[in-house]
């Protein structure tokens, strides 16, 4: 059988890893302030239009980012 370079796989004869891959959340994720390049964040909440929500506030800048979900 000859291979034809011009298709691809079908997503049933892709070799998956066992298992699901972890959650990503804030802890697992490297994050620096675009301001600075601090990588120390205080949590705090904010008040936006929707409510109040949580977010990461920049430890030497003071820049603020919202909490992702």
């Amino acid at each position: 059988m000859s291979h034809d370079h011009t298709t691809v796989s079908a997503p049933d004869e892709v070799p998956w890893p066992d298992g699901s891959p972890p959650a990503l959340t804030v802890e697992t994720l490297p994050l620096s302030c675009v301001e600075c390049s601090n990588t120390n964040f205080a949590p705090i909440t904010i008040t936006t239009d929707q409510g109040r929500e949580n977010a990461l506030e920049c430890t030497w800048c003071g820049e603020v980012y919202l909490d992702a979900p």
